[in-house]
């Protein structure tokens, strides 16, 4: 079971990574940013940052909705926010106020840059295949669905946890789709 994807959330996440990251940041870069502070946000405190369908794919996991919004610039204020992809790069058009995000959640993201920085793409890309346990390997287009019990267990939780959080992802799907 997986958390919803809060699409506000989405776009004021990906903003903090480009603007940390700094200019033209590759997008596979940031797809691989996101699913990080998401499963880190995972491990720390029991929810995503996003949320939404997480895979893996052949250069490592992803949250598919956040593609879908590289690729579409259809969540809120994306538009506004992120310039559409040119070529492979990602850059801001203004600087967000970042009203979505708890600090917390900035922390976690400012937290994943840095660890990450210095880590080209590609190195980023195999950084992910080592040290994500919970991703597969799959064929060039391929994927395989990445449950959040998966990324729990990959991050050593317990049984009792991993019970606990996916209870929580129900209730907020559920909630989620009663309010339409």
């Amino acid at each position: 079971m997986n958390f919803p994807v809060n699409e506000r959330k989405a776009t004021d996440a990906v903003a903090r990574l480009i603007e940390k990251s700094g200019a033209d940041v590759d997008y596979l870069r940031i797809s691989k940013l996101i699913y990080l502070a998401d499963r880190e946000s995972i491990l720390s405190r029991g929810v995503p940052i996003v949320g939404g369908e997480y895979f893996s794919m052949r250069k490592g996991p992803v949250i598919s909705e956040v593609m879908d919004f590289v690729n579409c610039r259809n969540a809120p204020r994306w538009g506004q926010v992120i310039s559409a992809r040119r070529g492979h790069a990602m850059n801001l058009l203004q600087k967000p106020a970042y009203e979505s995000l708890t600090q917390e959640e900035a922390n976690i993201l400012d937290a994943v840059v840095a660890q990450h920085f210095n880590r080209s793409t590609d190195d980023l890309v195999n950084w992910c295949h080592a040290n994500c346990h919970e991703y597969e390997q799959v064929g060039f287009f391929g994927r395989k669905p990445i449950a959040v019990e998966g990324i729990l267990k990959a991050g050593g939780k317990s049984k009792k946890q991993i019970e606990k959080i996916s209870a929580r992802a129900e209730e907020l799907t559920a909630l989620q789709e009663l309010l339409g």
